[in-house]
């Protein structure tokens, strides 16, 4: 093709036709540009194909990670809930169950009230890898953008009171493990082997009536509520997340 054009404009020059030489080169010209053109439609349709593709791989990877997060989430709430139920327990201050208040307490619920402390968070391990390769920019959608921010905050404040609590409890309330109690009977649901029938019994209705057990317990309870609200937040973000991300799949 392109001897062709040569010819051509070779045979024009000999015969002297100026005038169709520069309309030919014009034409020429403006066919070459038209090529350029059509080349660079074809590679941007190729680039946004695999750019399309490619962000909806992402959202698949984030949407299964985001349903993995989801039932760790619930998880952490269910006994973070069963925590706040026992520390209600032995405090004795369960207004919808005024009749447990009279019951004895067993060594194993008291020993979970008092020891029990998950500071785990759901992991969002796919997010991190694609936010460090910056892969997160072929997500379009600027609603799922938002809420990734939003997602971001929430676990942060998580975090922030978890490690408020984390260092209450290390500092405070494993005082009472170790200063109050005799913890060897508390042991045995752990190594049933042991002998601890000489073991002094303890007595938690007389402990719980001291004010700084009391106070601790309570402090350990206000910080398990907070936790509640902060998880059950960050667990309404990773719902809102997975219908939005369904939603754009979908479309």
């Amino acid at each position: 093709m392109i001897k062709l054009f040569r010819n051509i404009r070779k045979n024009l020059l000999k015969e002297g036709k100026t005038t169709n030489y520069l309309k030919y080169a014009i034409g020429e010209i403006i066919l070459v540009v038209i090529g350029i053109l059509i080349a660079l439609s074809i590679n941007n349709w190729n680039q946004n194909r695999k750019d399309a593709n490619e962000g909806k791989a992402v959202l698949e990877s984030l949407l299964e990670n985001l349903s993995v997060a989801k039932k760790q989430s619930e998880e952490l709430i269910s006994e973070e809930d069963t925590l706040k139920v026992r520390l209600i327990r032995i405090l004795r201050i369960d207004s919808n169950h005024p009749s447990t208040n009279a019951s004895l307490i067993p060594d194993s619920i008291f020993v979970s009230a008092v020891w029990d402390l998950n500071s785990d968070q759901p992991t969002f391990n796919a997010y991190n890898n694609l936010k460090n390769t910056n892969k997160l920019s072929l997500i379009k959608s600027k609603k799922i953008n938002e809420k990734f921010t939003e997602l971001e905050f929430r676990l942060k404040r998580l975090n922030d009171i978890l490690a408020d609590r984390l260092s209450v409890h290390q500092i405070r309330v494993d005082d009472i493990l170790e200063n109050d109690i005799n913890f060897i009977p508390l042991i045995k649901s752990n190594i049933p082997t042991i002998n601890i029938e000489s073991e002094p019994k303890n007595n938690y209705e007389d402990l719980l009536k001291i004010k700084r057990v009391r106070n601790l317990l309570g402090m350990k309870l206000t910080f398990t509520q907070d936790v509640i609200n902060y998880r059950e937040n960050l667990d309404t973000e990773i719902k809102h997340l997975i219908v939005l991300i369904k939603t754009e799949l979908n479309k």
